[in-house]
C-alpha cells in the first residue's frame, strides 16, 4: 500500500501541473492587447487550451500536445463553465522537413456539434 500512494499523488500533480499550464496560457492571451475579444468568448460553448504542442520532423515527422477542455453546463451549453476535462492529441507525416517548434493554442467552439 505504501508503494501505491506515491503512484497515486504523482498523478494528480501531473495533471494538476497541466491545468496551471493550460491556466498561464489562457491568462497571456486574455491578457494581450489583440488577445480574444470578451464577447466571442462569452459566445463559445467550449474552450480548449493546448500548452506546448511540439512539433518535430527529420523526413518523419510527428506533433503531441497534451490539454484541457471546459464546455458550458446545461441543455444547451448556456449555463457554467464546468470541470476540465484532460486531452493528448497527436499527429505524424512524411515528407521533406527538419526541425521543431512548440506553439500553444487556445480554441473556441461555437456551435453544439463542434461541442
Amino acid at each position: 500500500m505504501v508503494l501505491v500512494c506515491p503512484a497515486f499523488g504523482a498523478g494528480v500533480t501531473r495533471e494538476q501541473n497541466r491545468l496551471e499550464a493550460c491556466e498561464e496560457v489562457l491568462k497571456e492571451i486574455l491578457d494581450t492587447p489583440d488577445g480574444i475579444p470578451k464577447d466571442l468568448l462569452n459566445e463559445a460553448e467550449c474552450v480548449i487550451v493546448i500548452s506546448s504542442m511540439l512539433k518535430f520532423a527529420i523526413g518523419i515527422g510527428g506533433d503531441f500536445g497534451r490539454g484541457a477542455i471546459t464546455c458550458r453546463t446545461g441543455q444547451h451549453f448556456t449555463g457554467r463553465w464546468g470541470a476540465p476535462a484532460m486531452f493528448a492529441l497527436g499527429g505524424a507525416n512524411i515528407g521533406f522537413q527538419l526541425g521543431g517548434q512548440a506553439t500553444d493554442f487556445v480554441l473556441l467552439v461555437m456551435n453544439p456539434r463542434g461541442a
